[in-house]
C-alpha cells in the first residue's frame, strides 16, 4: 500500500508532465460553398463567416425527417395559394436575435398578408418549439392551415416570399 507522501510525489510528478505537454494542431473540416476544406484555407470573409455561425444542440432522441426540408420541387413550388384559399391560413416564423438572415425573412412574412407568429429559438420555449417541428436553422417558416397543420417550409427571405403565392 502506497503512503500518502507517494500518492502526493506521484501527483506533482503528473502535474509537472501535463504543464510541459505538446499536441499538435487539429485540422477542421468544414463545408463552404459546396464543399468540404480546411477551415485554415479559407479566406478572411469566409472565417468571418464561419465566426458567425451557430449551432444547434438538440437531444439526441431528436432525429432528422426523412425529406428535410421538403424535395426540392416542393421546396420551390410551396403551396399554390389556390389550393389553399377556402381554409385560413397562418407563418410560424423560427428567428434568433442574432440572425442575420432574420430581419429579411420577417420583412418577406409580413408581406404574405396572413397572421404570422414569431417564434424566438433562443428562449426556452421557442427551442422546445423547434424540436417539436425539428426545425434545426433560422430563419424557418412554416406554413399552417387553420387546424395546425403543416403544408409548406421555407428557409429564407426568397422562399418565404414564394410560399403563399
Amino acid at each position: 500500500m502506497r503512503s500518502l507522501m507517494e500518492i502526493e510525489k506521484e501527483l506533482g510528478e503528473a502535474r509537472e508532465a501535463l504543464a510541459h505537454a505538446e499536441g499538435r494542431p487539429a485540422e477542421v473540416y468544414s463545408r463552404i460553398v459546396g464543399y468540404y476544406r480546411s477551415v485554415r484555407n479559407w479566406n478572411k470573409g469566409k472565417l468571418e463567416e464561419y465566426e458567425e455561425r451557430k449551432v444547434f444542440c438538440l437531444s439526441p432522441e431528436a432525429a432528422p425527417p426523412a425529406l428535410w426540408p421538403q424535395d426540392a420541387e416542393a421546396a420551390d413550388a410551396a403551396v399554390p395559394a389556390n389550393r389553399l384559399a377556402d381554409r385560413e391560413k397562418r407563418l410560424l416564423l423560427f428567428i434568433r436575435p442574432a440572425c442575420p438572415a432574420c430581419p429579411g425573412a420577417k420583412s418577406a412574412a409580413t408581406r404574405l398578408g396572413i397572421p404570422v407568429d414569431l417564434v424566438d429559438a433562443d428562449t426556452e420555449d421557442g427551442m422546445a418549439e423547434a424540436r417539436r417541428r425539428q426545425v434545426f436553422s433560422t430563419p424557418t417558416a412554416i406554413l399552417l392551415t387553420q387546424d395546425g397543420q403543416e403544408v409548406g417550409r421555407a428557409l429564407d427571405a426568397l422562399t418565404i416570399s414564394k410560399l403563399v403565392g
